[in-house]
């Protein structure tokens, strides 16, 4: 449904955006988007081991969140978008009800994980609120080491990387939801329209480096966990792509190619560079760590 409601714009000012605009948009709305939701979904589809059962736990949690942010910001989707409402009733309720029911199976998944029956309401609660403070702690290495050259902390010097990942994209899965216009619109550059709804994949990116994060430290990576990996280094890789092409101009001009595109269709872009900046920065850190 983001890219029905990014095929054209709303606001009279950006109504005569060319197709390329347009092109550019809807793919900046899928270029990170995708491939880590797949990357996930793909880990989820194949963590069996108990070795990596909490890592699966983590993982069903981040999903059942972030579908159940989407489900609400399709059907209340002026709260979430400045007031625009640009999906039919029959549109809301079809893509709310699939959201919902994703995040209610991601749920009783994460139920089914444990062995023992007594998993109250009022435990699991406990339980997601006991270690969501944990994972927040914890988002620092264990050992970390300022010497590059260790052999022997290597890995947590990595995992260091991995953890000022995770710390990036949840600070910028919290700034569009309690930011005004035009901050709100960093880091997916997705305008009024879509710029809180997307939060839920910008999590489902943090949650996904805190798990490579541990699974760094503990030195059990296996193949179902690099799948996370290579999910957000091509999202990652796609979203500075598409950056980069508007910074340089392709969208009628920028700061390479001549014309005033850049400055005419991306003002909230480039009326908060430090957020803009810092966005792209973290990106970039997630490809190098993803590399390593």
């Amino acid at each position: 449904h983001g890219s029905g409601s990014l095929s054209y714009h709303p606001d009279p000012k950006f109504a005569d955006c060319t197709l390329r605009h347009n092109i550019l948009t809807m793919s900046q709305a899928f270029a990170f988007q995708l491939p880590v939701g797949y990357a996930t979904i793909s880990a989820l589809s194949s963590l069996d081991s108990t070795a990596t059962s909490t890592i699966r736990r983590r993982l069903n949690l981040a999903v059942a969140a972030s579908s159940m942010w989407l489900a609400a910001s399709t059907a209340f989707a002026s709260k979430f978008a400045f007031g625009y409402d640009l999906y039919t009733l029959k549109l809301k309720a079809i893509a709310s009800g699939t959201h919902t029911a994703n995040g209610l199976l991601a749920l009783f998944a994460w139920r089914r994980s444990f062995s023992t029956d007594k998993m109250t309401v009022p435990i699991c609660l406990s339980r997601v609120i006991r270690g969501t403070i944990g994972s927040l702690w914890d988002i620092g290495p264990s050992k970390p080491s300022n010497d590059p050259d260790s052999p022997e902390l290597i890995s947590n010097n990595n995992a260091s990387i991995w953890g000022l990942c995770t710390a990036g994209l949840l600070w910028f899965t919290i700034l569009p939801v309690v930011s005004p216009y035009p901050l709100a619109t960093v880091p997916t550059i997705l305008g009024k329209r879509l710029s809180r709804p997307a939060s839920a994949f910008t999590f489902l990116g943090a949650v996904c480096a805190f798990c490579l994060k541990e699974s760094t430290e503990s030195k059990a990576e296996e193949d179902r966990i690099s799948r996370l990996r290579k999910g957000l280094m091509i999202g990652s890789s796609l979203h500075l792509l598409l950056i980069m092409l508007k910074l340089i101009g392709v969208d009628g001009g920028g700061l390479i190619i001549p014309g005033r595109g850049l400055w005419e269709v991306y003002p909230a872009m480039l009326a908060v560079p430090f957020a803009t900046a810092s966005s792209i920065i973290v990106h970039a850190l997630v490809c190098f760590a993803a590399l390593l």
